[in-house]
């Protein structure tokens, strides 16, 4: 059969994927949060914490509206697009703030449930049910990529097959919310590693996290391997061959999968810069026995080559790393800030005359965020995290930078960088 290089549209989505792997019975689970969260649970699938359902509009008058202080999040069981949802950050008991700054009081509260039950946020405007659940607290790791809302990661499976994925961070243009549409910003995740690729957002490719230092490319996204099985059995457990997972991830319990979508959008594609249609195509005869064996099939299928030499396993690098430069004059440690954004490692003209380093004759041409240029190059012999890195340096001057010596992506290979070790203060040398 021949492989589409196109991307997947959403009639050729609807006509091809979800009509016919998509059975009408799991798609009106998928489609009712509140069922989908019973079965999770029932199959004892990491989700978040049911605190209260409403069958009746009786149910919402009589309820004292005792609720965690710390906060918790209202939802329409048939909702679609983040629509009728509204996170609180704190509660008293009479009113209490919400994700955007807004206070909202207990009649407010009840007034928004009814609307609820009406209808007005569900498919096709459809009557409704209401339910409440527990705030999930964003691990540590996402705060220093978005300082609002709830950032999670979005995986397209198949036939449990993990075939593409994105981690989704909320702006305040989204108001919180990690839905695209609405402004959230995607970041492309390579499906073997889980390390990130570019982040895309508003129309537009980023090199950085917009409004942080962290460089999109080369994050590496924590625990990957449960995100994964954890899609594929959120997949199974609601019978659906096509769909689209949300993960979350608490600072206490981990990974957990918040939505199930039976219709999962397409912007994934354009994040990954990668045809859906493509690895669709590419999986829909594999017998798949388990969902070991899916995420296993996925990981080898659709590795990201720029990652290949990267081990699962490897060992993490915080931002700002101790190095030991070695030379005939013996070794010695400096500090240099591990930089993905550039290409070559750089060092300063200091560290060529303390280590007594050769000045190569040819000169090398970069580009930095000073401009193009050629530079001066020299043979340098360095340990990092334990590994031997024999390499090719350019020489700088960067007295007036924060660090002697940055270690380019060509000379991190096997390692992983997570920025939630440290952040640096601005130091603006990314030489690409």
């Amino acid at each position: 059969m021949a492989i589409a290089n196109f991307p997947l549209g959403m009639n050729a989505r609807n006509f091809l994927y979800v009509r016919k792997y998509n059975p009408t019975g799991a798609k009106k689970i998928a489609d009712n949060k509140l069922l989908t969260k019973r079965i999770l649970i029932k199959e004892d699938i990491a989700t978040t914490e049911i605190l209260k359902t409403f069958a009746n509009r009786g149910a919402i008058r009589s309820f004292d509206w005792k609720l965690p202080k710390e906060g918790f999040a209202v939802k329409p069981a048939r909702g679609y697009g983040g629509e009728g949802i509204i996170v609180f950050t704190s509660w008293n008991g009479i009113y209490g703030t919400t994700l955007s700054g807004e206070t909202i009081n207990a009649g407010q509260l009840e007034s928004h449930l009814f609307d609820i039950f009406e209808g007005e946020y569900s498919l096709q405007n459809l009557p409704d049910k209401a339910y409440i659940e527990e705030r999930i607290n964003p691990n540590k790791f996402f705060r220093k990529l978005t300082s609002i809302g709830l950032p999670d990661i979005r995986v397209i499976l198949f036939n449990k097959i993990p075939v593409m994925a994105m981690l989704r961070l909320p702006t305040r243009e989204s108001g919180g919310t990690a839905n695209m549409h609405r402004g959230a910003l995607a970041v492309a995740v390579d499906i073997r590693t889980g390390i990130t690729k570019n982040a895309y957002g508003r129309g537009k490719f980023y090199d950085r996290i917009p409004g942080t230092s962290v460089k999109a490319r080369g994050i590496k996204v924590p625990e990957w391997d449960t995100v994964l099985k954890l899609s594929s059995r959120a997949q199974e457990a609601i019978g659906l061959g096509f769909a689209g997972i949300d993960v979350v991830f608490d600072a206490v319990k981990g990974p957990l999968v918040l939505e199930v979508n039976a219709r999962p959008g397409l912007e994934i594609q354009r994040v990954n810069k990668a045809s859906l249609r493509n690895r669709l195509e590419r999986v829909e005869d594999i017998k798949v026995s388990s969902v070991e064996r899916g995420v296993a099939l996925g990981k080898s299928l659709f590795a990201d080559v720029d990652f290949d030499s990267v081990e699962t396993d490897a060992r993490s690098l915080a931002v700002i790393e101790p190095v030991t430069f070695i030379s005939k004059v013996g070794k010695r440690v400096y500090e240099a800030k591990i930089d993905s954004g550039a290409y070559r490692t750089s060092v300063d003209w200091s560290v060529v005359r303390e280590m007594n380093l050769e000045v190569q004759k040819q000169k090398i041409f970069i580009k930095s965020a000073s401009g193009k240029q050629f530079r001066p190059a020299v043979k340098i012999q360095f340990m990092l995290a334990g590994k031997r890195i024999k390499t090719i340096a350019t020489v700088a001057d960067r007295k007036e930078l924060l660090y002697p010596m940055i270690v380019g992506r060509r000379d991190i290979k096997g390692f992983l960088i997570d920025p939630s070790k440290n952040t640096p203060p601005e130091d603006a040398d990314s030489e690409e």
